[in-house]
């Protein structure tokens, strides 16, 4: 491929050089700093109370649950009245719920109204980064220049995670927990009003579609957005390997003697990803989005497994920031196959499931890796890494099958960026 179709910062230029959208990108980057501290922030002011991790690990769960709740229904009403009127609501909500969160802890409240106002909390969140998805949706027409968003995107998911929660333990452990979780909501706060004060960026209502109407008898149709269904698989898979990741690090250092090289992995895991989606993005921008997914996904299966090769914590420091190279393509791919498949009126609520498949992955994943060591060693959390990579690789084989098999048995002749007729014509 020459040179002229490669152009890794050149292409991160090129978009950005759009009037306007430094500033939403910086506004949401800042918007999502939230979503990365709550659990974090959450577990450290509760343990600090009680001393118990197990119930701090339960509340900051709970937020995870309200997330899952609440973005569908937040991005919903984003699609159906635009952001100028939701984010203030939304924000508003944010405020309420971590004020109940944080009174109800301290003041020593009953424990089922801590998990009510975590689930409150998570409820009252609303995805920011699909917000800036939208805004380059709006403003960008080419395919490729929109996958290279979406890439910046991504990496922007996995920055927030990088900075936020050491930020704020940091400040939790020489201010207090209290202002260690205050610090999340109020980077919020700033980048969710910031964003919402651009206007000319702001999407505009597309309207909603007939499917979308209530029916004769009142009912909502509750169908996800076209092309969500088949992917959100992928993003459980990798919200567990995420999950499992994360405590394996911990695990692996304790045994080691070592507890800061977790540290280290996680940010060693961290530093790949986000390597990765630099160089995905505008590397992959002339790929069929089916064939970005396929690939990824295998690659994903293929690289992550070698996590149970060794035992030693510096190979396996070594062997997981090549698991986050991987890692980025595969959210990068999905998300952009869901935003060149989806219904313009639905653009928001689908951009938002991929990152509730990921907290619902890890959830479930934290849970799986606990049980897995519990039973075996810390390095039986790779055990779980590898299953679900291998989850990752079989779902991205059968979307592929799938989807070749609709274009072929239908005759598809659809514009090159829906991905199917792309990829039956690719040489």
């Amino acid at each position: 491929m020459s040179s002229a179709r490669i152009r890794f910062f050149g292409s991160y230029a090129d978009i950005l050089r759009v009037v306007g959208s430094a500033r939403f990108v910086v506004a949401g980057w800042l918007g999502r700093i939230l979503r990365s501290t709550s659990g974090i922030a959450t577990i450290l002011l509760v343990a600090g109370q009680t001393g118990s991790f197990a119930l701090a690990g339960a509340v900051a769960g709970t937020i995870v649950l309200g997330i899952a709740v609440g973005g569908p229904l937040w991005s919903r009403a984003v699609d159906a009245r635009g952001q100028r009127l939701i984010v203030p609501f939304s924000l508003a909500a944010t405020v309420v719920a971590a004020a109940a969160l944080v009174a109800t802890v301290v003041l020593g409240a009953p424990v089922a109204t801590w998990f009510v106002s975590a689930f409150a909390l998570g409820a009252a969140s609303i995805d920011m980064g699909s917000l800036v998805r939208a805004r380059w949706r709006y403003l960008l027409s080419a395919p490729a220049e929109r996958h290279t968003s979406l890439a910046l995107e991504s990496v922007s998911d996995e920055l927030v995670f990088v900075v936020g929660p050491p930020v704020v333990t940091l400040i939790a452990a020489t201010a207090g927990t209290v202002v260690g979780f205050a610090t999340g909501v109020v980077a919020t706060l700033v980048g969710g009003f910031w964003l919402w004060s651009q206007k000319k960026t702001t999407p505009p209502v597309r309207g909603r579609r007939v499917a979308d109407v209530p029916s004769p008898a009142g009912r909502r149709r509750w169908r996800l957005p076209s092309g969500v269904a088949p992917l959100l698989p992928i993003y459980l898979a990798v919200g567990v390997v995420f999950a499992s990741i994360d405590v394996g690090a911990v695990g692996v250092s304790r045994e080691a003697g070592q507890t800061w090289l977790a540290g280290v992995i996680l940010a060693v895991f961290a530093v790949g990803s986000v390597v990765a989606g630099f160089a995905f993005g505008p590397l992959s921008a002339h790929w069929a989005p089916t064939t970005r997914v396929l690939v990824s996904t295998l690659a994903y299966a293929v690289v992550v497994p070698s996590l149970l090769l060794f035992r030693t914590p510096a190979v396996v420091a070594s062997l997981i920031f090549v698991a986050g190279l991987v890692t980025t393509p595969v959210l990068i791919s999905g998300t952009s196959l869901i935003a060149s498949r989806v219904d313009e009126a639905r653009l928001t609520e689908a951009l938002t499931w991929p990152s509730i498949g990921l907290s619902l992955g890890v959830t479930v994943g934290g849970a799986m890796t606990g049980i897995a060591i519990d039973g075996g060693s810390a390095f039986s959390a790779f055990v779980v890494s590898a299953c679900a990579a291998a989850a990752v690789g079989v779902f991205g084989l059968v979307h592929a099958a799938i989807w070749r098999h609709r274009a072929s048995t239908a005759g598809l002749q659809a514009h090159p960026s829906d991905g199917v007729a792309a990829d039956l014509a690719a040489p």
